[in-house]
C-alpha cells in the first residue's frame, strides 16, 4: 500500500503548533518564536514533510495557482465572479484554476479533496451549503480560503459577501413605497444563509412597515429556473400577493416567465442586473449585487491571507441598490 504523503498539518501536530505557525516557519518568517521554530524544523525531519514549492513561490512574489471554486456552472452571477478573479490574478502573475461543485456537497468534498493534491496557494469558494460544508480537507492542509458570497456556520474564515439582510429590507421599502402591500417572497433553502437572509430581512421590514405578514408570504425553490416558475404558478393560484421579491438570479427568471404572461399579477422584483433583466418586456427591477466590488475584496482578502496566515479572520459585508425598472411601477 503507497503511505500517505505527510502534510502540514502532520508537522503542525507534531511540533504542537497551528498550521499557520509551520507555513511561517518554512517560508522564512523571522518573527516567529526561535523554540517554536526549532520545534517545527524538527517536526519537518521526523515527518519528512516536504514543503510545497508552489505554495512557497507565492509569498517570494512568483507563479502561483489559486482555485476558484463556484456551486453552478451556469449562474452568471458566479461566471462574473470566476471573470473578475480571473481578470486581477492575471495582473498579479497567477494562474487559476476553476471548478464548479454543481450545489452538491459530495462533489463538493471531492473538489476540496483533488485541490489539496494539487497543492493550490489558495482558495476562493462559494461554499454549497452554509451548514453543512465541510472545509477541513483545505484547512487541514494549510491552504487558505476566503469564503464568496456565502459563509459557513462556525468557520473561522474570511468571508465577503452581500449584506443580505439589507438587501431584503431595501427590497421591502421599496415595493412599499410603490404602493404594494400583499408581498410574497421565494427564497431557496433554509440552510442556504443567503436566500434566507434576504428572505427575513424582507419579511421583517414589511412588519415594521405595519404590514401583517404570515407564513404564507414565503415560499422555497431550490435556486433554479423550473422552481421559481412554479412558485409564480402557486402565487397567481392563489391570488394573495400584489408583489414578490425573488431572492436568487435563476429563480427570478423562471418566476417571469410564468407572470409575464400574467395580467393582473404580481410585481416582480428579482435579484442580479443580468442581461435579461434590462431587454425584455416589462423591463425588470432588480437588488443589484455589487459583483465587481466583491471579486476585488476577495482576491485582496486571499492575497493578504496567503501573505500573513496568522491574521485574525474577517467579514467584508457589501451593500446591494435596487435597480427601479417597469415590473415594480405602481398598478
Amino acid at each position: 500500500m503507497v503511505s500517505r504523503r505527510p502534510t502540514i498539518l502532520d508537522v503542525a501536530r507534531a511540533a504542537g503548533v497551528s498550521s499557520a505557525t509551520v507555513s511561517r516557519v518554512i517560508n522564512g518568517a523571522t518573527t516567529v518564536d526561535k523554540e517554536l521554530s526549532r520545534r517545527v524544523q524538527a517536526a519537518v525531519q521526523d515527518t519528512g514533510y516536504v514543503p510545497d514549492a508552489l505554495g512557497r513561490s507565492l509569498r517570494r512574489g512568483g507563479t502561483s495557482q489559486i482555485a476558484v471554486v463556484a456551486p453552478d456552472s451556469e449562474n452568471p452571477y458566479f461566471m462574473q465572479i470566476i471573470s473578475e478573479v480571473e481578470r486581477i490574478a492575471r495582473t498579479e502573475s497567477h494562474t487559476v484554476t476553476v471548478a464548479h461543485t454543481e450545489e452538491d456537497l459530495a462533489l463538493e468534498h471531492e473538489c476540496f479533496r483533488q485541490l489539496v493534491g494539487r497543492r493550490v496557494s489558495g482558495v476562493l469558494l462559494v461554499p454549497v451549503d452554509s451548514a453543512r460544508t465541510d472545509l477541513t480537507p483545505l484547512t487541514d492542509a494549510g491552504i487558505p480560503v476566503v469564503l464568496v458570497d456565502r459563509a459557513v456556520d462556525g468557520a473561522s474564515t474570511d468571508v465577503v459577501a452581500t449584506d443580505n439582510l439589507d438587501a431584503g429590507r431595501q427590497a421591502a421599502r421599496h415595493l412599499h413605497e410603490r404602493g404594494f402591500r400583499a408581498p410574497a417572497v421565494i427564497a431557496g433553502h433554509a440552510s442556504l444563509r443567503t436566500t434566507e437572509d434576504r428572505a427575513a430581512g424582507f419579511l421583517a421590514a414589511w412588519r415594521e412597515l405595519g404590514v401583517d405578514v404570515g407564513p404564507e408570504a414565503l415560499l422555497r425553490g431550490d435556486l433554479h429556473v423550473e422552481s421559481g416558475r412554479e412558485a409564480a404558478r402557486r402565487l397567481l393560484a392563489e391570488g394573495r400577493a400584489d408583489c414578490v421579491y425573488v431572492t436568487n438570479n435563476r429563480m427570478s427568471a423562471g418566476a417571469f416567465e410564468v407572470l409575464r404572461d400574467a395580467p393582473g399579477g404580481p410585481a416582480l422584483l428579482a435579484t442580479d442586473d443580468d442581461l435579461w433583466t434590462r431587454l425584455v418586456t416589462p423591463a425588470v427591477s432588480v437588488v443589484h449585487q455589487p459583483v465587481r466590488a466583491t471579486s476585488r475584496a476577495a482576491a485582496r482578502m486571499l492575497g493578504q491571507r496567503m501573505a500573513n496566515p496568522d491574521e485574525e479572520p474577517s467579514t467584508t459585508l457589501l451593500r446591494s441598490k435596487v435597480i427601479e425598472r417597469d415590473s415594480t411601477q405602481p398598478r
